[in-house]
């Protein structure tokens, strides 16, 4: 793959390592552990999941490499490391660089990085997304040698709003716009007339907010919460005009040791912050409900079991909704009968027959838009089993997004139908700044409107519009 860097007033191609491996796991109490590394920087093949440093073996680190989690040896006292492996900068799972060996091919890695070993940045200008960023274009088929990942190919960027291929932007006429600037041309047409509660309800404009992956860096690191993050992200939510009329979040709402309580204190954080908005919020199951290793499928009759952390998500979170499972449906229609809607909540890591048929059966009513809010992503590898589960159901029936966190970051992966939503202060893995992201539906054309904003500085990052199938609209 390339990277694309702006240089002396150019646009460059870089060549980049799309690192990964295969894994060789056993499991710990928490999730998953590897063998030991051999040689300088460990055995190409050595990737093993993991949750925590703990889960690796002696001389690795728990970093987030693609899409997940894993195992990776430090770099020699001369930066060297062993056949198959590149020396690189990359974030731990506790938010700190670290220079790690990572593998130069296969399944867990970086996927793109550029010469300061962050990803994807500076590849977004308006509707404009760079080559190393997912996007709708299909001037050339994917997983080919010279097809980039968003759809283009020879370094040209993807519009979003056309799904065609142009040449690369000034980097000059990529500006940030403020959240002032762009609060009255996210209204659209239609005001919040109408009320969501527990069950749902009705709206003459459907208008909902976006909140993902919150916790501390380390397990049970109670004292640092990010507390003052997703307070202001609340904040900021509340402030929006007009306030969305409810919110869902994507998982990960503490980091604890699944079979004490420290879940209980950290929930209880995570509530006071959501406070500071005033209407609904509708919580996904994380990983870290359940264990807090990616694969963990929790719940009566489940490999993991009832855990404490999964008990606290039900009571803590579901329960003040009226809800007893972790999985549920939510509708929304018109106040005017002109459209429905409906929004799935899937727990992939709490997975099983009875969530599978109520899946189906909820996938099979027809509405105008059907979303679909899971903590794991489409890409997500090694995942639990209700990710394929679920991905199995979602092929069979029309759907327009799926909504998810777990990796954290923000991220719109139009060429898998999905947004990733997981900036909500967990310790951040992409160039995305903390945030959220406001949904809107724009009444000429009934397409959807997405707003990525920064909470740290107020800009809005990016903004995507969407069909009721999930295809791009202008």
């Amino acid at each position: 793959m390339k990277a694309v860097k702006y240089v002396a007033g150019l646009w460059v191609s870089v060549a980049v390592i799309a690192a990964a491996c295969s894994t060789s796991e056993t499991t710990s109490s928490h999730g998953s552990t590897g063998s030991a590394s051999t040689g300088s920087g460990g055995a190409a093949a050595d990737c093993p999941q993991c949750v925590q440093d703990s889960d690796c073996a002696a001389g690795s680190q728990c970093a987030q490499l693609g899409g997940d989690s894993f195992c990776a040896p430090a770099c020699d006292a001369s930066g060297a490391c062993g056949s198959g492996r590149t020396c690189m900068s990359v974030a731990t799972v506790a938010g700190a660089q670290a220079s790690l060996c990572v593998v130069n091919m296969g399944i867990c890695g970086l996927g793109t990085s550029s010469s300061n070993g962050t990803t994807g940045s500076g590849e977004m200008c308006g509707s404009l997304v760079g080559p190393d960023v997912a996007a709708s274009c299909t001037s050339c088929t994917m997983g080919a040698a010279n097809c980039q990942a968003n759809g283009c190919y020879g370094g040209w960027w993807c519009n979003t709003a056309s799904s065609k291929c142009q040449s690369p932007p000034n980097p000059s006429s990529c500006t940030t716009v403020s959240t002032t600037a762009t609060s009255s041309a996210t209204s659209g047409a239609g005001g919040n007339n109408g009320t969501v509660g527990a069950n749902g309800g009705t709206l003459d404009t459907l208008n909902f907010a976006i909140v993902g992956d919150t916790r501390p860096p380390m397990e049970g690191d109670i004292a640092n919460y990010p507390t003052a993050i997703i307070t202001k992200i609340w904040q900021d939510i509340e402030a929006q005009n007009p306030r969305p009329s409810f919110a869902v979040t994507t998982g990960d709402y503490q980091f604890s040791n699944p079979f004490s309580n420290e879940s209980s204190a950290q929930f209880d954080l995570y509530l006071q912050a959501r406070q500071n908005y005033s209407n609904v919020d509708f919580p996904t199951m994380g990983n870290h409900e359940c264990t807090g290793g990616t694969a963990s499928n929790c719940g009566q009759g489940n490999a993991n079991g009832i855990t404490q952390n999964y008990s606290n998500f039900i009571s803590k979170l579901l329960s003040p909704i009226g809800k007893s499972k972790p999985y549920y449906e939510i509708d929304v229609n018109s106040t005017m009968g002109t459209w429905t809607s409906k929004f799935l909540f899937v727990a992939a890591n709490a997975w099983d027959s009875t969530q599978a048929s109520w899946l189906q059966s909820a996938m099979a009513k027809q509405t105008t838009y059907t979303f679909i809010i899971r903590h794991e992503g489409a890409t997500v590898t090694n995942g639990p089993p209700g990710l394929a589960g679920s991905a199995a159901i979602m092929a069979q029936h029309p759907y327009t997004y799926l909504i998810a966190g777990h990796t954290h970051e923000y991220r719109h992966d139009a060429y898998n139908k999905q947004v990733i939503v997981g900036n909500g202060g967990a310790p951040l893995t992409g160039t995305s700044n903390y945030g959220f992201v406001v949904a809107r539906q724009r009444h000429s054309d009934n397409a959807i409107q997405f707003y990525a904003y920064d909470s740290t500085s107020g800009a809005l990052i990016q903004q995507f519009n969407i069909k009721p199938d999930g295809s791009a609209a202008p």
